[in-house]
């Protein structure tokens, strides 16, 4: 169990509460925050990487294509366009 849960059982249970009370406990929690479909920090951290980089070429490809815009706009004036 995550650390601040586990210290929340240790002082809500009293002392003579039985291991097994507190194993079912745990394991209860446990099965609940796993049904809840939690991501980590691990993985939000992966996820905000991912994003970062998709971000940084999406504005890389639009400057790009405001670049070839521009210059189809404004063609030289020895073209034919």
């Amino acid at each position: 169990m995550n650390e601040p849960l586990s210290s929340i059982l240790d002082r809500l249970l009293p002392p003579e509460a039985g291991e097994e009370l507190r194993r079912n406990i745990d394991a209860a929690i446990q099965g609940y925050l796993e049904r809840m479909n939690l991501a980590t920090r691990e993985q939000l951290e992966i996820q905000e990487k991912v994003l970062r980089r998709t971000r940084e070429r999406l504005e890389k490809l639009e400057k790009r294509l405001r670049e070839l815009e521009d210059s189809e706009s404004d063609p030289d004036p020895g073209t034919d366009h």
